[in-house]
């Protein structure tokens, strides 16, 4: 008889851990319905305009404000190019061409006091990091490539922010107030 309450105490814990268990997958693997899906968020939706209409002038963000942006087929081949215009095709960074067709791509803008102060930063996940920057209009540059398990490209605070990442380069101990905030 002294058995008993035991036996009923290991059997709740059992099922409470178990209902536990259950509701942790459920957060973690919701069901295909219940994917939210999520975009970059927009700065201004416009209506359509007559052709008499005057245009209106462009939103932009105070300097040193960031945006992440989404990458195009257009985009991925111009840092294809860049890449390839540099890298050695037997060395380390070699796949830094392969950015026009893999990897993971976080894109972003870093307004400037005018359009052509405006930088653009690109970090691609493929075997390594690789880094590319654009100021205004004007061509893409290759920076380089990173092994993230040693050191990551910089980029400024408030992209970071952005993105929600932490690139802040090779020194470790950097913050997000630490980092550049200029390009």
């Amino acid at each position: 008889m002294r058995r008993f309450p035991a036996v009923v105490a290991i059997v709740g814990l059992a099922v409470a851990f178990g209902f536990a268990v259950i509701y942790t997958l459920v957060l973690l693997f919701p069901s295909s319905e219940q994917v939210e899906i999520r975009t970059a968020p927009t700065l201004a939706t416009s209506t359509p305009q007559s052709v008499d209409e005057e245009e209106p002038e462009e939103i932009r963000l105070q300097p040193g404000g960031a945006l992440p942006l989404k990458i195009d087929r257009e985009t991925r081949d111009q840092l294809s190019a860049a890449a390839r215009a540099v890298v050695d095709p037997s060395g380390p960074a070699r796949r830094a061409v392969d950015v026009a067709t893999s990897g993971t791509i976080w894109y972003g803008e870093v307004y400037g006091e005018t359009p052509d102060t405006d930088a653009y930063y690109v970090v691609a996940s493929i075997d390594r990091m690789y880094f590319w920057t654009q100021m205004g209009t004007g061509p893409w540059k290759y920076q380089g490539d990173f092994d993230a398990r040693v050191c990551e490209p910089t980029v400024p605070a408030a992209l970071n922010r952005a993105w929600g990442t932490g690139f802040y380069g090779c020194d470790r101990r950097s913050t997000p107030e630490s980092a550049p905030r200029t390009p």
